[in-house]
C-alpha cells in the first residue's frame, strides 16, 4: 500500500508540471493537480502547494491564497516567465501510513520546465 501512496503523489507531481512553460497561466499548475487528485480515495488526506522560490521561502509567484503560509494569490492569473523557479509539493497525510511527500524544484523554460533533483525519486534504501 505504501508504494501505491507514493505512486499517487508522483502522479500528482507530474500532472502539476504539465502546464508549466513561459506564458502559461500560473494557476493552471493548481488546476492540473486538482484534476489529478479528484478521483483519488486519498483526496481527504492530500495537501498540495506550488509557489515561487528564490531568496526567501514562498516567494513570488504566489499561485494560491489557500496555502499554509497565508498570502493572496496575486500571480494565479498571470503568465509564468522563463527562469522562474517553482516548488511543487504533494503530500498525503495518511491516518495509518503517515506522511508521504515529494517536493520538487522546477525551472520554467520557454518550452516547458526543467526538474532539478529528479533522480532518486523512488524509495531509497540505505545499505548497512
Amino acid at each position: 500500500m505504501i508504494d501505491d501512496l507514493l505512486a499517487e503523489v508522483e502522479t500528482i507531481q507530474q500532472a502539476a508540471r504539465k502546464p508549466i512553460k513561459a506564458g502559461a497561466r500560473g494557476g493552471d499548475i493548481y488546476a492540473a493537480a486538482e484534476t489529478a487528485m479528484s478521483g483519488s480515495k486519498q483526496l481527504p488526506h492530500f495537501d498540495f502547494l506550488a509557489h515561487g522560490m528564490g531568496l526567501v521561502s514562498h516567494e513570488a509567484p504566489h499561485l494560491t491564497g489557500k496555502g499554509v503560509v497565508p498570502y493572496p494569490a496575486t500571480d494565479a492569473d498571470r503568465p509564468l516567465e522563463s527562469d522562474m523557479v517553482i516548488s511543487i509539493e504533494t503530500a498525503i497525510l495518511h491516518p495509518k501510513r503517515g506522511f508521504i511527500k515529494l517536493e520538487d524544484t522546477v525551472v520554467v523554460t520557454d518550452n516547458g520546465w526543467e526538474g532539478y533533483g529528479d533522480s532518486g525519486r523512488d524509495w531509497n534504501l540505505a545499505k548497512r
